[in-house]
């Protein structure tokens, strides 16, 4: 009893205690949730902007904007290109959407260069290839939720900071020169006194990182393979990492709390091997999330296509066949539609819908007939927009009989220039037959439209065939400089082991292009005997670009280079001589040439 008086006694200082911690607990969870709505209404805040500056946006669709925009998506391997927006709320380039990307763009747009415009390109839809838009939202989540760590907030940052080095190197690897890009980029920041892009989006530029984005970009030592990327999914990791540690300190429930209180002394003679415990567990869960980061990330992406892949299946499912099975039966002749078909009433987002929807009726029955209906509206329907869509969609069949001959025909004989194109374009993923190649090569050497000619020039290239050599050596002294360095992009991918002559003079062409692009073909055809033109045309070239490119060049022809190689030892110009000792070890100064792709997609 003498003891229990003590106890007793303990239990009013207990219940004390119990007050001050819930309000500890309390005001600190109230702080936490305001700056939390805070930062959450500054984010809803400025995704209203954005939404609000895309909906008074204008599409851009002329061709100065569509032909670069195509170009850079297929350069990039997106299979669907953004939408493009010209906006005149709109100061900085910027990206925004993540399950629908759009590019934005300042009205100033008007002005620029066709370089500035595929320098900007290239870096906002780098944006897009690399899934950046996603990134940056979750680490905008993250600091909201976990705003009181500075770890959150820096580790963001230098995911932003990372993720636009990575867009930088991308488009230094497509080709794009780092002095003009450089520039480019200077005079876009230069040209903004007050950049309000929303915070949720992407601006291709902003005043406080400009500086260190500058020296990486004109490093000639910087090696822009893919560390950026890397880094990025490792700062990443890092925001799961201080995620999950942080919210392992997170305030406990009020229950919780009284619990503790009621029993800290049985707690204090146990904290020893609990607090071991914790850190065992916890350093248990650092190594096992940074091992898991990737398969995480991998696994959130898969869940957000997932999901909107099978709503559309879902609603193609139940809404497109119908469409298409009046289509089908009117390509067919049924009583009533292929009139109205040859009348022009098919729309030709109507036919566009055929190719796209994917649908499998008859894949039990291993039959698929839109080659063969597709094939019929290119060689009889009167309106040339449909047989343009006709010859895209035949694309995907180029490889059929049936499809080849109608895109061979149409190729030929088609009046409209834009079918033509088209069709040559179409050809590029056919078997390379002597039809096909005969027909694509007298398109390119005398077809009346130019376009015509040069696609037909790409596509002589992308079947990758060798026997369109003839025919493409026969255009490299064609009077335009752009069938010459189709020609020569060519040459370089159908596999022929020798340099033909013509190819050889380009070196001394009056075009920079051309000269880069024979350049490039030379090293990949790695003729020895090409050894000669390309020592003497380094002797007389002043751009100090194509003399890296000639390095390059002449260093895949082997042993002939060597005696052209060690004279370059003496150059004065420590990238030149860096490149010819690099070739002299058999290694790469600058990691792989960037592929030329001098042709877009022409979309319906």
């Amino acid at each position: 009893p003498a003891e229990a008086a003590p106890r007793e006694d303990a239990s009013p200082a207990v219940s004390a205690a119990a007050p001050l911690w819930l309000d500890g607990v309390s005001l600190a969870l109230a702080i936490w949730g305001a700056v939390l709505l805070a930062i959450g209404a500054s984010l809803a805040w400025s995704a209203l902007v954005v939404r609000r500056i895309v909906h008074r946006a204008a599409p851009l669709t002329g061709e100065d904007w569509t032909t670069p925009l195509f170009e850079v998506a297929d350069r990039l391997e997106l299979d669907d290109a953004p939408r493009l927006l010209r906006s005149e709320d709109a100061k900085m380039p910027f990206a925004c959407g993540v399950l629908a990307p759009t590019i934005v763009l300042p009205a100033e747009c008007d002005g620029w260069s066709p370089d500035r415009r595929r320098a900007v390109l290239l870096h906002e839809l780098a944006h897009v290839r690399r899934h950046d838009l996603l990134g940056h939202t979750l680490g905008r989540i993250a600091c909201a939720v976990w705003w009181f760590h500075p770890l959150v907030w820096t580790a963001a940052k230098q995911l932003r900071a990372e993720s636009e080095r990575a867009c930088d190197d991308l488009a230094l690897s497509c080709g794009t020169r780092a002095t003009d890009y450089a520039e480019h980029l200077l005079d876009i920041v230069t040209s903004v006194r007050g950049d309000a892009t929303p915070a949720v989006a992407l601006a291709m530029a902003r005043r406080k990182e400009f500086e260190g984005r500058m020296l990486a970009i004109l490093d000639p030592e910087l090696q822009r393979a893919t560390p950026g990327r890397l880094q990025s999914v490792g700062l990443a990791a890092s925001l799961v990492v201080i995620a999950l540690v942080v919210g392992a300190a997170a305030p406990i429930p009020r229950q919780a709390v009284a619990r503790d209180v009621a029993r800290r002394d049985s707690i204090e003679t146990r904290r020893p091997r609990r607090d071991a415990d914790a850190e065992r567990i916890a350093e248990h869960a650092t190594r096992q999330a940074m091992r898991d980061t990737d398969r995480a990330m991998s696994s959130a992406t898969s869940t957000v296509t997932s999901t909107v892949t099978n709503t559309v299946q879902e609603t193609v499912k139940n809404v497109v066949p119908s469409v298409v099975e009046s289509v089908v039966r009117g390509l067919a002749g049924a009583p009533g539609a292929g009139a109205s078909a040859k009348a022009g009433r098919m729309s030709p987002e109507s036919l566009r819908a055929m190719i796209e929807d994917g649908l499998e009726q008859d894949k039990g029955k291993g039959r698929d007939d839109r080659p063969a209906l597709l094939a019929n509206v290119l060689k009889t329907d009167q309106n040339p927009e449909l047989r343009r869509v006709a010859a895209w969609g035949l694309n995907e069949y180029a490889e059929q009989e049936v499809a080849a001959d109608a895109l061979v025909a149409a190729v030929r004989g088609d009046k409209d220039a834009s079918v033509r194109e088209m069709a040559a374009w179409s050809l590029g993923e056919a078997h390379g037959t002597t039809a096909v190649i005969a027909a694509l090569g007298d398109a390119a050497k005398s077809d009346a439209s130019e376009k015509v000619r040069a696609t037909a020039t790409w596509s002589l290239g992308s079947i990758g065939s060798g026997s369109a050599a003839p025919a493409l050596t026969a255009l490299l002294t064609d009077r335009s400089a752009e069938i010459r360095m189709r020609a020569a992009w060519s040459l370089g991918t159908v596999g022929v082991s020798h340099a033909p002559p013509a190819l050889l003079a380009m070196l001394k062409d009056s075009d920079p292009q051309v000269r880069s692009l024979s350049a490039w073909a030379l090293y990949e055809i790695e003729d020895p005997d090409a050894a000669p033109a390309l020592q003497a045309a380094l002797k007389t070239e002043k751009d100090e670009n194509l003399q890296i490119e000639y390095i390059r060049a002449l260093a895949s022809t082997g042993e002939k280079s060597v005696d052209a190689l060690r004279e370059l030892l003496q150059s004065s110009d420590p990238r030149v001589k860096s490149m010819a000792v690099h070739a002299l070890a058999g290694t790469d100064a600058t990691g792989p040439w960037p592929w030329p792709w001098p042709e877009p997609r022409p979309y319906p």
